[in-house]
């Protein structure tokens, strides 16, 4: 949720992907943060569209070695010039298909959370991420994608890029935006870690299927965690103390 790790295409003009770390504060607010890139829907013209969800096809039902430039052009009804023209190579189209695959979850997962405080707001919290990691499709396409996107340079720093925005919605999320400020920035990311790698994992688990797994019990025990330790958690984001 373009053409390379560093840059965006809308036609053929090329403009850099915001700086992550020049978003907006996380203290203050409680919309979402900047995406590091636009919209990875609305900012495409209805031939990069076709293009993105043809190859979002062709990935989900082939994988990787699917994303062959003239099946994609064959798939979406267009000539393979137009992919080079919106994306302009193979690597802009996979890092636009990293882009989308979650960009809309997480923004209504921002809405749902919006305006609830307490219980209430953990509960939503737990079943934004269980949702989130029970998406089969986008991660069975996005693990296609991670062994050639961390081989990339471009495409590894673009993908680092979204795991900075999602770090920062996890704090939307919680209702954190408040209390997460530059002295303690560092550490409210070590806990977001925490939580990103926590979806990205149990997805994983729930692609392979290890017997006695089971998704929504293994986030309802996250949501037993947080509801006995969170409170303090941001009390000490507040103080300014615990573990560095």
């Amino acid at each position: 949720m373009k053409t390379s790790a560093s840059g965006t295409t809308t036609g053929t003009a090329v403009t850099p992907a915001a700086d992550p770390s020049a978003s907006t504060s996380v203290a203050g607010a409680e919309e979402p943060f900047g995406f590091p890139v636009e919209d990875p829907a609305q900012s495409l013209p209805e031939t990069a569209q076709r293009l993105l969800e043809a190859a979002r096809r062709l990935l989900l039902t082939g994988g990787f070695d699917a994303l062959r430039l003239d099946a994609i052009a064959a798939e979406a009804g267009k000539n393979k010039a137009s992919i080079k023209y919106h994306f302009g190579n193979k690597d802009g189209l996979i890092a636009a298909i990293v882009d989308s695959l979650d960009y809309d979850d997480c923004l209504a997962f921002a809405d749902q959370t919006r305006g609830t405080s307490g219980e209430e707001r953990l509960q939503r919290y737990i079943a934004g991420q269980t949702h989130l990691a029970g998406d089969k499709d986008g991660f069975l396409m996005f693990f296609d994608l991670l062994p050639h996107v961390i081989r990339d340079e471009n495409l590894r720093g673009r993908l680092a890029a979204l795991y900075e925005w999602y770090y920062k919605m996890n704090a939307v999320w919680l209702g954190l935006t408040d209390h997460v400020r530059a002295e303690n920035r560092e550490r409210f990311i070590a806990f977001a870690s925490l939580m990103v790698a926590t979806v990205d994992g149990l997805a994983l688990q729930a692609a392979l299927r290890p017997k006695g797994f089971d998704l929504e019990r293994s986030f309802e025990m996250l949501g037993f965690l947080l509801k006995r330790t969170l409170d303090e958690f941001v009390a000490s984001l507040d103080r300014g103390d615990g573990p560095a």
